[in-house]
C-alpha cells in the first residue's frame, strides 16, 4: 500500500511538471479591450411586417444618416450626428415602431489575437467539381 502511494505522488508530481513547462513554453498574447465599437454607428434591425417606414421617418427625424441598408436582412447601419450621445440614439431608436434590435457597431481587427482562428494550413481542401 505505501507503494502504491508512493507511485501515485510521482505519477502526480510528473503531470504538474509537464503542464507547468508546457505553459511556460506558451507565448503570451497581448490582450486587447474587446469591447471597442464605433462610437456614432449604430445597426438597427426591423419587424418585416411592420416595414421600415417608421424607422425611416425616425432616423430622418433625428438627423441620423442611412450608411447602409442591408437587403437580405431587415436592417439598416446608421451614423448619428456629432454632439448627440450614443446612448441617447440607442434610447430613441429603440421606442420607433417595428424596432427589434438596436446594437452598436462593433470593431473587429483582423490581427485580433483573442478570436477564434482558423489557420489556413490546417482547413480543408476543396476540389472544384
Amino acid at each position: 500500500m505505501k507503494y502504491l502511494w508512493l507511485a501515485l505522488a510521482l505519477i502526480l508530481m510528473a503531470c504538474g511538471t509537464k503542464q507547468q513547462q508546457t505553459e511556460m513554453e506558451r507565448p503570451r498574447l497581448e490582450r486587447r479591450d474587446i469591447g471597442e465599437f464605433s462610437p456614432n454607428t449604430l445597426l438597427i434591425m426591423y419587424d418585416k411586417e411592420v416595414g421600415k417606414e417608421p424607422l425611416l421617418k425616425a432616423i430622418e427625424a433625428y438627423e441620423a444618416k442611412v450608411i447602409y441598408d442591408y437587403g437580405i436582412v431587415t436592417g439598416f447601419a446608421i451614423r448619428i450626428p456629432d454632439g448627440k450621445k450614443i446612448g441617447d440614439a440607442i434610447l430613441y431608436f429603440k421606442k420607433v415602431e417595428g424596432v427589434k434590435s438596436v446594437e452598436r457597431d462593433r470593431i473587429y481587427h483582423i490581427d485580433d489575437p483573442i478570436g477564434p482562428h482558423r489557420r489556413i494550413d490546417k482547413m480543408p481542401l476543396v476540389k472544384p467539381e
